[in-house]
């Protein structure tokens, strides 16, 4: 890739481009006041005739309410209130980035990306290795394949044919030292692509002097030896598909335009403002506010008051952030509402299953794509592919006794067996998920036996 080729790498997909400034919106309302404050009139346009001393009090005053915030925090703890099931396990998965994250962990992080943006993707990498080397000796060597997790606006372009992608380019930094204390993060593209013989290439190019230049080698990764023929990257959703929680994020950007205002009128019209009539100070001379201060003035008519506020324009903007604080509670955000609805238990079964069901497609999707990326990177290390679920039972009920009593005498009569009393105690969340059947039953070999007094008949009389 050279000459004019070369300038257009940090070109956007169409949709990429077309898409950024919801994404970095989305994203900006789930950081919260500081990202929010720094984007200054992006979300708080200027009033007429302000000047930047006053814009940036009136700025300063306003209160970023985390609405976007919370129900992500919501969603995802939902799905991950119960760890993913995966069918065939490995050491991989207990790390999956090389840099101490479990599955469980990475889950979370690809979670909150396709709640707050709904792009990004997966790219499996493999850690480098001399090419000679055999798959004994490269893991002797601590090589090993790993996932890398890219958010929606570092996926810059791609290109597909069909479903397979053909090329793709990634935007990343890195931490480049200066000197022996100092160091800037250098912006960088990686180039991915299937070369004129269908291998998979990877390429590093940075800016300079308007150019993209290549750093270092082509590099082409090897499965047992012999390069791979796709790009092992695994897109979060489509690109030119709005974030499920777009519109709690423009809900949440008017209230906060209208909490600047009501805090800006609470600021002025808060601060006692003296008045004076029928006096005539003389040049050079002012006055003091204050306990010890008296004004004392010549002319008996003349008068000196507060300014108190009358009118209903600080009510109005109350009750519009009160209106709009339903309407982030009606959109996802209910751990912001106050207010608690008495209803039936099947009501709230009927409502939370209604309500629940695209967050069970999100976990269903999730789970799939974290399927695919696993089971790429347990091939590239010999091991068997794997089914990755996420959880879409959202709402924690425990057994009750009754149910427990009923469940251990159908065990105990030989109605079911061990292993479905244990499902079922670990459904009804009587049982950690993370520990299976193996383990419960060597916990109850390694316990003492319990010890029963023998029950003594008293001797007739």
């Amino acid at each position: 890739m050279n000459g004019d080729t070369a300038k257009n790498i940090s070109k956007r997909h169409p949709d990429s481009e077309e898409m950024l400034a919801i994404w970095e919106k989305c994203e900006d309302v789930r950081e919260g006041q500081t990202a929010v404050h720094e984007a200054g009139n992006v979300y708080l346009p200027v009033l007429s005739g302000q000047s930047n001393a006053e814009y940036q009090a009136y700025k300063r005053r306003a209160v970023f309410y985390g609405a976007m915030s919370r129900t992500v925090d919501a969603f995802s703890g939902m799905i991950m209130r119960v760890p993913p099931t995966v069918d065939n396990p490995s050491p991989y998965l207990d790390d999956v980035t090389g840099h101490d994250c479990s599955l469980t962990e990475f889950a979370g992080e690809v979670l909150e990306e396709v709640l707050v943006t709904g792009f990004g993707g997966i790219l499996v990498e493999h850690s480098p290795t001399v090419q000679a080397v055999t798959l004994a000796q490269a893991q002797a060597l601590g090589a090993r394949p790993y996932l890398a997790l890219f958010d929606a606006d570092s996926v810059i372009n791609w290109r597909m044919d069909g479903k397979r992608i053909t090329q793709l380019i990634l935007e990343e930094e890195e931490y480049i030292a200066t000197s022996e204390f100092e160091g800037d993060e250098q912006c960088f593209y990686r180039v991915l692509d299937l070369d004129e013989t269908g291998n998979y290439r990877q390429r590093k190019f940075i800016e300079k002097d308007k150019y993209f230049v290549q750093i270092g080698d082509d590099i082409y990764p090897l499965m047992n030896g012999k390069p791979l023929k796709e790009i092992p990257f695994y897109f979060l959703g489509d690109a030119d598909e709005l974030p499920l929680l777009v519109d709690l994020v423009d809900l949440n950007v008017s209230h906060y335009m209208t909490t600047a205002d009501l805090e800006n009128g609470c600021h002025f019209t808060g601060i006692p403002q003296p008045w004076l009539a029928g006096v005539q100070l003389p040049d050079g001379v002012t006055l003091s506010v204050g306990g010890v201060n008296a004004w004392v003035f010549p002319d008996p008519s003349a008068k000196a008051e507060y300014l108190e506020f009358s009118g209903q324009g600080l009510s109005a903007l109350e009750k519009r952030l009160e209106l709009k604080e339903k309407q982030m509670a009606a959109l996802g955000a209910k751990m912001l509402s106050d207010s608690v609805t008495a209803e039936t238990a099947t009501g709230a079964s009927l409502r939370s299953t209604g309500e629940f069901s695209v967050l069970a497609q999100l976990s269903d999707r999730v789970g799939k794509v974290l399927s695919r990326a696993c089971s790429f990177m347990h091939l590239w290390a010999n091991l068997k592919p794997v089914d990755i679920k996420l959880n879409t039972d959202y709402l924690p009920s425990k057994m009750t006794p009754q149910e427990l009593q009923a469940l251990v005498g159908a065990w105990q009569a030989g109605g079911i067996s061990s292993m479905t009393l244990f499902n079922n105690l670990q459904q009804g969340e009587l049982i950690a998920a993370e520990v299976t059947f193996e383990d419960e039953q060597a916990q109850i070999a390694e316990q003492a036996p319990v010890l029963v007094a023998p029950v003594v008949p008293s001797a007739a009389k």
